[in-house]
Order: structure tokens, then sequence, then C-alpha cells
């Protein structure tokens, strides 16, 4: 199936960041400091309109699918904005979001800092910092009670297009999303068009960009060297669903441009268990999207529309951009 549609948000403000790497140093901790000084949001590619190889094609499926796939409710999203395709294994599968929606409230902080024309605070950039950075579960609960809890979160997912997430509260973590959903709000965070504009783009893209080597595990396997990686990873335990392995974020070309990824999986046992599956999507998909893409290969959208139909649980869609998200505006007041 062949979807061509367009994405309504356009870029915001490019004012200048109020608080400068130098003069940050002495308000915040140590971690936010790094943060801000990382490397801005990557550059964005030329799409070519030519899609690449589906990673989850049916010997990958039937492999997946023999290792639990259905049992662990795994599922995954790829967007590709260099040729605008879409790649997804089992799409639709609802998924508790674990810690990967701390991301969103950070797009919150940042909204919020946004509209009222100012940097984040001190207390706001080393919360978000060490909520992005270690995952800190402390953090992540002051900055969703001081954007307004459950439903002003809601509010700000529909700003954002998340249109098929549910914010739950006080349990932030028991909120629910698809892969699809979570790809496509990475890949309009890092790229735009997006409700944030461009400099608080850059500043989400250094958070994302910090993250403990003990959670640099997930959607960065398998990719090469000098490829650059923004994410966040969710784990946790719970009584409803076991444990949630989950892995969201965008793997930057260094030629321009790349591709956003949601992995999402519950019913582990612990985190080490869920871990080996979530990485062997990763790489199956980086394996793919990193390759060079070969100069004569000439699959055009109109191509791919007339290949066999994708395998049962996998779509490979070429787009032109990612899915149009609802119709907010990006006036949109954070509470």
């Amino acid at each position: 199936m062949v979807r061509r549609r367009t994405r309504r948000f356009s870029r915001g403000g490019s004012r200048r960041s109020i608080v400068s790497c130098a003069s940050s140093a002495g308000v915040v901790a140590a971690v936010a400091i790094v943060a801000g000084c990382l490397p801005g949001a990557p550059p964005a590619g030329s799409p070519s309109g030519a899609c690449r190889p589906d990673p989850f094609g049916p010997a990958v499926i039937a492999a997946l699918n023999a290792f639990g796939a259905e049992r662990h409710h795994l599922t995954a999203a790829v967007f590709d904005d260099r040729s605008g395709c879409w790649y997804q294994f089992r799409p639709g599968q609802r998924v508790s979001t674990a810690s990967v929606v701390k991301i969103e409230i950070m797009a919150g902080v940042l909204l919020r800092a946004q509209q009222s024309q100012r940097d984040l605070t001190p207390i706001e950039r080393q919360r978000v910092a060490v909520m992005i950075r270690n995952s800190d579960d402390r953090a992540a609960s002051a900055l969703w009670s001081g954007l307004g809890g459950g439903p002003a979160m809601a509010r700000i997912g529909s700003a954002f297009g998340l249109e098929s997430t549910e914010e739950v509260s006080p349990i932030w973590g028991l909120s629910t999303t698809t892969a699809q959903d979570q790809a496509q709000f990475v890949a309009e965070m890092v790229q735009g068009p997006s409700p944030l504009g461009v400099l608080y783009r850059d500043q989400a893209w250094r958070f994302l960009s910090d993250i403990n080597p003990t959670q640099q595990w997930g959607v960065r396997s398998g990719v090469p060297n000098g490829w650059r990686v923004g994410h966040k990873n969710g784990f946790a335990g719970s009584k409803c669903c076991g444990w949630r392995v989950n892995s969201v974020g965008y793997v930057a070309d260094p030629s321009g441009g790349g591709y956003s990824i949601a992995i999402l999986s519950d019913r582990w046992p612990n985190l080490a268990a869920g871990i080996p599956m979530v990485e062997a999507v990763a790489r199956l998909v980086a394996a793919t999207l990193t390759a060079k893409q070969p100069e004569a290969s000439t699959t055009t959208s109109a191509q791919a529309s007339t290949t066999s139909s994708p395998a049962p649980g996998s779509t490979a869609t070429p787009t032109g951009s990612a899915p149009t998200p609802p119709t907010a505006s990006t006036t949109t007041t954070v509470p």
C-alpha cells in the first residue's frame, strides 16, 4: 500500500538560546552542561524517493516469531527520511511505554519554555538531563507534575501528533503507545516540522545524545562508527505486563538525514531477557538502512507499489513524509 501525505506543522521560531554553553556552567549540574555542549540536531538529507529493501522480510518475520515476537508483543516501526519510506513489524500493537514516555515529558518542558520565549531554567535543565541520561524517575515525576499531570500531558501529546498514545497518570510509565506513533514523534522532533523551533529541537537532540553508557543499548545496536544516535530506552517491571523493554531513537546518516526507529516489547521475565530481541531487530534495521544505497537502484515509490504485498506482520510503505499528524497548531499552550 502506497500513501503520500504531507505534514502540516510549520517550523517554529529560530530565536537564539538565552543561556549559552559557557554561561550555563555556573548554574546547572555538570551532567546538564555536557548535554548542552554536544552538537545540535543532525542536518536533513535530500529525499531520494528510493526505498531500501524491507528489513522485515518473510524469513525475518518467521525467525522473530519463532523467538516469541507475538508472545512478547514485539513491534517495530522505522521511518527513513532520506527516502520517505516506512518499514513496520506488527504495526498497531499497543505496548506500555515505561521510560520512553520521558521523551514526551522533555518535549513538553521545551514547548513550555518556547511559548514563554525563554530558555530552560537551571532546574528544568538539570531535571531533563538526568531524566534522559540516567532515566531518573524522580526528575520525570517532578516534570510530569509541573506540566500539569495526565490531562496536560495528553494535550501535549496531541500537540506533537501522538494520536495513538494514551498518557496515564500518576503512573506515567503505564502510558500506552504504538511503535509508529513513537517513530513519527522522534522523526519530527529531530528533523521537523514540529511545534518546537529549531533551537529547541537542537536541545532535545543534545539530551538524547547524552546517555549513560550503561543504558547505551537498543536502537543503536549495529549502527556503524561515524553515525550519530540519539535515543531513550524504557525498561521496567510491572504487574500488568511483566518487564517492558523498549527503545526509541534517531540514527543520523553522516551524509544527512537518517531514520527514526521505535522497538517496543513486554512480558519479559527481566531486562536481560528482553534486550537481545530488541537489539536483534535494531541490527536488522541498521544492516539495511546504514548500507550504502547502490547507485544503480532505481526503485521508486511508483514501482514499489507494484511489488508483491508485504509479508504478514510487516509493511514497507513509501510515503514521501511521515504520516500526517493531527491538525493541532503550533500555538497549543502548555499549562
